[in-house]
């Protein structure tokens, strides 16, 4: 690892914690999210994240290096159905080399001091977290635009992600 991450090894953020609502049109006819939708969801959640912490594609672009997402595990327990959905994201970054986000998904209905209740009760990663409607972990690599070759992660991106002030 280079200096800045020498100094700052594996970090964890703070789990964000956002509720959405999946609207009649991304569900199948059995009443059930599409497959391919909840992955969707989690770009969205991650998006999010990233342009609240000021690191909008844009930025990402002009910084010559962007994320591509090159893994993901997912997990399946329960269908998410219309309505409210609670998406939890974290990230972890063991060097500037990749980004793990991990998502879990569970029940609208709960109100965010339930739902903040319940994460805190989880003593596993979110990709492991029980009681979930879908889990999941993605990683990311840094890629330098245009050549499609490995870079590393700005610090300045780091920071902004894993600032603890953003998630307060």
């Amino acid at each position: 690892m280079t200096g800045y991450f020498q100094n700052h090894p594996k970090r964890e953020s703070q789990i964000f914690l956002d509720r959405v609502e999946i609207p009649f049109d991304d569900i199948d006819a059995g009443g059930v999210l599409y497959n391919a939708h909840y992955l969707k969801y989690c770009d969205r959640a991650r998006n999010t994240i990233f342009a609240k912490s000021h690191w909008t594609w844009d930025r990402l672009v002009a910084s010559r290096c962007v994320l591509a997402v090159v893994s993901v595990e997912a997990e399946y327990r329960r269908a998410v159905r219309q309505g409210p959905i609670w998406i939890a994201t974290q990230f972890s970054m063991e060097s500037e080399r990749f980004l793990t986000a991990s998502h879990a998904f569970f029940p609208g209905e709960l109100s965010e001091a339930e739902a903040r209740k319940l994460l805190l009760a989880n003593k596993k990663p979110l990709e492991k977290m029980r009681g979930v409607h879908f889990r999941a972990k993605f990683k990311l690599v840094p890629i330098a635009l245009g050549d499609f070759i490995p870079a590393s992660l700005d610090p300045a991106f780091a920071d902004a992600i894993f600032n603890e002030c953003l998630f307060a």
